[in-house]
Parts: structure tokens; sequence; C-alpha cells
């Protein structure tokens, strides 16, 4: 059995989104040998699951979820060789959502994370409302995307989280290495966040299995 991971490192020095906790490690000093670090990141540092609470006021917290809601078959739908803030439609996610479990995960492949590190990260392409329906009329559980956010951050839209978060889809953003993945191949995902009790989100660690 193969394990694909797909989570971006967390490290000093990493890009995070404009206006969320930087990232900082720092080792603690203590007696030798002993080694303890100091960690302080944002709830979507880096590889991350967006809860319905981080949109939606009073919604359910990222430690309100079953463990079975992280670990769910899915599938990777391919949108490559898109422009800056170019959107995702509709007629470009339905086609390979044909075998998309009902609950499970659609990860959308567009190679962005390339760009995690330069100044293209924010340009990223984005889905438009009647995708964002789509995915949810579909039935997905998990929607995932290897760029900073469904949304546009160009734009400064919100109506993917709106839409998704609203009804009880899952966000997972700023996944890596899906070209390691079969399109339209069913796979295994898991994407577990940290146990953080009333919080609106999570890094996760990322990775597919083919079963």
């Amino acid at each position: 059995m193969s394990f694909f991971d797909l989570t971006l490192p967390v490290e000093n020095g990493m890009t995070y989104y404009p206006g969320d906790p930087e990232p900082r490690i720092a080792r603690v000093e203590g007696e030798p040998p002993w080694m303890v670090s100091e960690l302080h990141l944002g709830s979507h540092t880096g590889t991350h699951m967006d809860a319905a609470r981080h949109y939606i006021p009073g919604a359910t917290p990222i430690d309100g979820y079953p463990v079975t809601r992280f670990v769910v078959p899915g599938v990777v739908v391919a949108a490559l060789g898109l422009a800056d803030d170019q959107p995702i439609t509709w007629e470009m996610v339905e086609p390979g959502l044909a075998r998309l479990p009902v609950g499970g995960a659609a990860v959308l492949f567009t190679g962005w994370d390339r760009h995690f590190r330069d100044e293209h990260c924010l340009r990223h392409p984005y889905f438009t409302a009647e995708t964002a329906r789509g995915l949810a009329d579909a039935g997905a559980g998990i929607v995932g995307i290897d760029a900073m956010s469904h949304d546009s951050s160009v734009q400064n839209t919100t109506h993917v989280h709106e839409t998704l978060l609203g009804r009880g889809v899952l966000l997972v953003e700023n996944l890596t290495g899906l070209e390691q993945l079969e399109p339209g191949r069913l796979y295994r995902f898991a994407f577990l966040p940290l146990r953080l009790t009333g919080l609106d989100g999570s890094p996760v660690r990322a990775i597919a299995w083919e079963e």
C-alpha cells in the first residue's frame, strides 16, 4: 500500500495568510538532553481545515465533528493551466466528480502550490458560486484545494465559505503534492485536525492512499 503526503511543512519563514498570526517555532531552553519547542501558530497555518465556525457564527467548531468526518474516500479533480485569479467554473469540475461518494472528498488539483513562496500565492484560482453550490449538491463532505483559499483572495470574496461551510461541508486549504495522485481515481483521504476545543479550524496532516 502506498501512502502520499499532501501536507506543507510548518516552519519558520513559511508563507501565511495576511492578517493571520505569523508562524514561529523556537526551542525552549531546558535541562539537557531534553528538547522541547514552543509553537506560535494560527488555526489556519499551512495545510489546514476550516470548521463551519470559521465563517458561520455559532456553528460547529473543529472539535465538534466525529473523527469519521476526517477519514473519507474521495477523488482528485484536475483544473490545471489556470491564470492568476481565474475562476474555477462548474464545467471544469463536474466531469471529474463521477466517482465521488456521498460524504467523500473532492480535492481540486490546480498546481498552485508551486507558488506558495512567491508573489502569486494570493492570486490563486477560486471557485465560482455555481461551483460551490454544485459541490454541495454533489454530496461532497470535504472540499480541498492546493491554494491558500477556495475564495478569491484578490477580490476578497466569501461566497465559497458561506455556501460550503453553511451546508456542513468542511474545507481543506494549502494542500500540496497532488500531482502524485491520478485524477478521477478513488483514494482514501485523511485530514486529521488537532482536537482544539471550540476553535474555528486546525492545521492538519493530510495523506492519501489506495485501498
